[in-house]
């Protein structure tokens, strides 16, 4: 929990204010405590959403809703008043954490937990489909975790199941990840059977930790819910096929709510007719498990049982605030300053308040910065020093990996950077002088937004290259975006970044699913495929998704046979998989997915002695591959956005520049960082002195346009998407242990 803004109230409607549980773009919900004593969760709307005549419609409608459950699973409406200026309502106030908090805190929940979570969830089901409704959103950030159990919360997209109008076509409501297949589409009405595929899809996260159709980007959610198969591998074998009966497709073979409770406790159903034959098959093997959901013994593990105490506890303690109180009928913004002093952050969590779906909440931590005298040690904030002169000073920031996962990409994109920064102020008449400023984020996402605040805070910082991975790209954009500094992304390839609609955000490569025509071009072209085998690494989330997917569409229009195959993050055994492929014809295959699980699809291939194509992009180009992988990894091709500046006719001045200056080969990447640092120099010395700051820097960047070395580049104005030119994409194949560089990758089909 947080405490109270100066801008919140003390009391609302006679209820005391303690802190903040959750803040969303429509409202607050706030800790509230009655005059009796009893803690309530009060949720407060915006005035200016009240004003909206359909919005308050809708949340008289969850006032209705919420009055009408009497489920002891449910959270209980104690007060409300939807015709207030702020139109607020209160439920009963739960001290433990939400399914996904605790899942993320303390891992999965053992076999008992997760019978008591189905049973009463199904529950809480069962008397809301038979008052007529469907709560639509049941995710594990709506299923809070109390000590005699869950409670299934937030009925603000519920709606009656014969209510006119109940969904518009090509509209998704709910939450990608844990909606059905009919709701994914956006063209089926959502029923009582899209509750249950729900409660399945949340069961798979309690038992697994994972959703069961990954993560990632939204199309991809929604494609693997319409399209795949779930990954339910780690469910308990006594649980398994009741979460699979679930997450069937068509809704017409999903177990009701009310089976699926006769079920968990090991009882018929009241209306036993016709059961399901799929039931009464898994029932004995859930009796069989733990001690059944009604027995007295605690449902939850012991840590969170403490947390739930504490929390209670910090509750029940916290101090009364003194004195400012909005009547029932208006909530205005008076305060008082002994609000933010409540101790009650330090001990509560957090409850989400998502009206809507697809909300999502960063926390940003840590954040190192580089030293240019220490490339390879630990690093400490820097600024690189330029002699001081009359001259005006700029700076380049570059948001890398220095220390984590890919820190090889991280220190080849900084001595690509720092060459060009070196080479400018070598020049005799230079306009301004320029500097580099670092910020390491560790390849950690949580960290990405903090490493931002950093190079945005430095007001001579115009425009930062980086970060270097798709996901602190993603965890970050928002943060530059508001602070208009222009970013210029070199290694992440996620199509998601430029679909976020930022107006500062520069895309200097080809997104991952342009890489698959160059594969196309390859395996039905050089490698004179005739049927392609594709895995689709469920490990390697959006990335293998957006390769896999867009290999196969393009396979699919010329047309060639193709046999795509899904593997689950925890399958190590690929040979089930190779199996599949193989009965299907493939003559070649395809992994879409990182290099060490790529290594253990080329050992079993090595294994079989397959004598077909192998390829895979970008993701499979790193040196971890080639010593995981052994033998095995020669043969394998790789299209991927990084030149071999060691080799490469076209970068020799570079090359030898680069040996100059650090003593070393230039590393993948550095040659292209080395060339969007090049862009951006020429484009700050083509705006005048009163003119060089971030947005202008930003537009004309994005009119601009440059030949480099590695590639040519020209940006969309309104989107800042790379323009493809055929540059830039380049075939690397493995020869004897080594990565081989071919030069440009094919792009047509050689005849």
């Amino acid at each position: 929990m947080e405490p109270l803004r100066t801008s919140d109230p003390a009391k609302l409607a006679g209820y005391r204010l303690l802190g903040r549980l959750g803040a969303g773009g429509m409202g607050v919900v706030y800790l509230a405590r009655s005059a009796g004593g009893t803690l309530l969760a009060l949720k407060v709307i915006q005035a200016e959403y009240a004003e909206d005549a359909g919005f308050r419609e809708r949340f008289r409608r969850e006032v209705e809703t919420a009055r009408r459950m009497t489920s002891p699973w449910v959270a209980s409406l104690v007060d409300a008043d939807p015709e207030a200026a702020q139109p607020w309502l209160a439920t009963a106030f739960v001290p433990g954490p939400s399914l996904g908090e605790a899942v993320a805190e303390h891992g999965p929940l053992p076999v008992r937990g997760l019978r008591v979570l189905g049973e009463r969830l199904a529950e809480a089901l069962q008397e809301i489909h038979a008052a007529g409704l469907v709560h639509r959103d049941v995710k594990p950030g709506n299923v809070l975790l109390a000590l005699d159990g869950p409670r299934l919360i937030d009925f603000g997209i519920a709606r009656d199941t014969e209510e006119p109008g109940l969904t518009s076509t090509g509209v998704v409501v709910g939450t990608p990840g844990f909606l059905p297949p009919e709701q994914a589409r956006g063209t089926g009405i959502p029923g009582a059977a899209g509750d249950v595929f729900s409660l399945g899809c949340v069961l798979a996260f309690a038992a697994t930790g994972r959703p069961p159709f990954g993560t990632g980007s939204l199309d991809a959610l929604l494609y693997r819910t319409v399209h795949d198969a779930p990954d339910l591998d780690g469910v308990p074998a006594g649980l398994a096929r009741l979460v699979a009966d679930c997450l069937e497709k068509d809704p017409g073979l999903r177990p009701t709510a009310e089976e699926l409770k006769a079920t968990f406790t090991d009882t018929p159903p009241a209306s036993p007719a016709d059961p399901r034959e799929a039931l009464r098959a898994v029932r004995p093997e859930v009796a069989g498990d733990e001690a059944g959901p009604t027995g007295e013994e605690a449902w939850l593990p012991q840590p969170l049982v403490r947390l739930i105490a504490e929390r209670s506890a910090a509750g029940l303690a916290l101090p009364a605030i003194d004195d400012t109180e909005v009547g029932p009928g208006v909530a205005d913004t008076a305060s008082t300053d002994t609000a933010a002093a409540s101790p009650a952050g330090r001990v509560l969590g957090r409850r989400r308040f998502l009206l809507l779906a697809g909300a999502t909440a960063v926390v940003a931590v840590g954040g190192g910065l580089a030293t240019w005298s220490a490339l390879d040690r630990d690093r400490s904030e820097d600024s690189d020093a330029t002699p001081a002169d009359s001259n005006p000073l700029y700076t380049l920031g570059l948001h890398a990996d220095l220390t984590g996962d890919q820190k090889d990409v991280g220190r080849a994109q900084e001595r690509g950077l720092r060459l060009a920064v070196h080479e400018f102020n070598s020049r005799a008449g230079a306009p301004f002088s320029l500097a580099v400023k670092t910020v390491d984020d560790g390849g950690d996402p949580a960290r990405s937004p903090a490493a931002a605040k950093k190079l945005i805070a430095d007001r001579s910082v115009l425009a930062v290259i980086g970060p270097t991975t798709d996901a602190t790209a993603l965890a970050s954009l928002a943060t530059y975006d508001a602070a208009s500094l222009p970013l210029i992304a070199v290694t992440p390839g996620a199509t998601a970044l430029q679909v976020m609609g930022s107006r500062s955000f520069l895309h200097a490569r080809v997104t991952d699913t342009i890489l698959p025509f160059y594969l196309d071009a390859y395996l039905r072209g050089t490698a004179k495929s005739r049927t392609v085998g594709i895995v689709d690494d469920r490990a390697a989330d959006a990335y293998g998704w957006e390769i896999s997917s867009t290999l196969a569409n393009i396979l699919r229009k010329v047309p060639l046979p193709a046999v795509p195959k899904v593997v689950s993050a925890l399958r190590t055994d690929f040979g089930p998989t190779l199996d599949a492929l193989l009965a299907g014809g493939a003559d070649s295959v395809v992994f879409a997915g990182h290099h060490e699980r790529a290594a253990l699809l080329a050992r079993e291939l090595h294994r079989r002695d397959f004598p077909g194509a192998r390829a895979a992009a970008q993701g499979v180009l790193d040196a971890r591959f080639l010593s995981a992988a052994g033998d095995a990894a020669d043969g394998w091709a790789i299209v991927a956005p990084a030149m071999d500046a060691t080799v490469a006719p076209e970068a020799k001045a570079f090359r030898a520049a680069h040996r100059e200056l650090f003593g070393a080969e230039p590393e993948r990447y550095a040659v292209e960082t080395y060339d969007v640092a090049q862009f951006a120099v020429k484009t700050l010395r083509s705006l005048g002195v009163g003119s060089r700051t971030r947005p202008n820097l930003t537009t004309a960047l994005r009119a601009g346009s440059y030949q480099g070395i590695a590639r040519n580049f020209a940006f969309d104005k309104a989107t800042g998407a790379l323009v493809i030119d055929g540059s830039g994409v380049y075939l690397w194949t493995v020869e004897s242990g080594r990565f081989a560089y071919q030069g440009l990758a094919p792009s047509q089909v050689s005849t």
